[in-house]
């Protein structure tokens, strides 16, 4: 269970080693695959679960729609300008108390669609987290 404090694309921002109580970020370009790495099936539960648009200091506001609204326009702005759609995201980890943030990139539709299956599950896992289960 133990992480050290960079670890792939993750890098915790105190350079502290363990996951418990410690905050990772990581690299845009690294931001889909470690998502996916994460949630394999795009399937989020109450122990691991994503926010996005989460902005801060790591990112845009930008929704997952505006992303795919991107995409349509083949990654141009309303200018004609060159872009990457860029999405913020926040995996909450709530028993270890641990927080990994950065940006996604996606490039496919099939990335749409995981981010907002991703999105879906991770709401509902929060909705229900501290409710009693069905016996």
């Amino acid at each position: 269970m133990f992480e050290p404090s960079q670890s792939g694309p993750w890098k915790s921002a105190h350079d502290k080693e363990g996951a418990h109580y410690n905050t990772f970020g990581c690299r845009d370009g690294d931001g889909m695959a470690s998502l996916r790495k994460f949630f394999p099936d795009g399937v989020a539960n109450d122990i691991n679960f994503a926010l996005f648009s989460t902005s801060g200091v790591h990112g845009t506001y930008g929704t997952i729609e505006e992303a795919e609204a991107d995409m349509a326009r083949g990654c141009k702005n309303e200018d004609g300008d060159e872009i990457t759609p860029h999405v913020t995201f926040l995996i909450v980890q709530p028993r270890i108390v641990c927080l990994r943030y950065g940006n996604c990139e996606p490039k496919i539709a099939e990335d749409i669609a995981f981010l907002k299956t991703l999105r879906e599950t991770s709401w509902k896992a929060v909705a229900n987290i501290g409710r009693a289960t069905d016996a």
